[in-house]
């Protein structure tokens, strides 16, 4: 799941992104939060906006937050680990850091997975996820993890949360980053998709069929 403006930033040159979308987009992430098994995020996207990844609607069941975060980063003033107690809060990594033991205390669980390329394999830790029951998972981002989630072959649908703005901006960040794919025709295109207007700004969400042929 992603935000963007109609020129397709997701935040601004500054960094600056509340709010991108609408009241009327933003609760229905929190309706599609309170019926997934868990919300998965970057620790990048942890160390820039502080999120609680939590369920903010009446009556509504928070997701296991988990984090991707290979050499735990996760600072341990974050609201994340501050309410580790209260809601599920998985660190995924690829080894134990200094702040392992402090970071369980703090009520956190470290989940070890397989390396790939010096993170960590997200095939490897959906597999692992799987086995504790968590069937669906909800990714917020950020675009590096997005686009390696994508190449990874674990994404298996796209909400595309789009508001009628223009912000600009050549550094300004996109909803997928990473390497890319080199041309349109490996692009992964979209199946199946649908549109819903919700106040002023658009959803699109589509299937992701799977990678096309190196």
């Amino acid at each position: 799941k992603y935000a963007m403006t109609l020129d397709g930033k997701s935040a601004a040159c500054t960094g600056h992104s509340r709010w991108v979308t609408g009241e009327t987009a933003r609760a229905h992430v929190h309706e599609t939060r309170n019926w997934l098994s868990a919300i998965l995020v970057g620790v990048g996207t942890v160390l820039a906006d502080d999120p609680l990844l939590t369920c903010r609607m009446e009556g509504g069941r928070n997701p296991v937050r988990i984090v991707c975060d290979s050499h735990l980063r996760t600072p341990l003033t974050s609201q994340l680990i501050r309410t580790a107690k209260e809601v599920p809060t998985l660190l995924a990594a690829v080894e134990r850091g200094e702040t392992a033991e402090e970071l369980e205390a703090a009520g956190a669980e470290i989940l070890l997975c397989k390396e790939k390329e010096g993170k960590v394999d997200l095939a490897d830790l959906m597999t692992k996820l799987g086995a504790r029951g968590i069937d669906s998972v909800l990714l917020e981002g950020g675009g590096e993890l997005a686009f390696s989630a994508l190449e990874a072959g674990v994404v298996h649908r796209v909400q595309a949360y789009i508001a009628p703005k223009l912000v600009g901006g050549r550094t300004a960040k996109t909803p997928l980053g990473g390497a890319g794919f080199p041309t349109m025709d490996r692009a992964v295109r979209l199946e199946h998709l649908s549109l819903t207007r919700l106040g002023d700004d658009i959803l699109m969400e589509g299937d992701v069929p799977c990678l096309p042929e190196s």
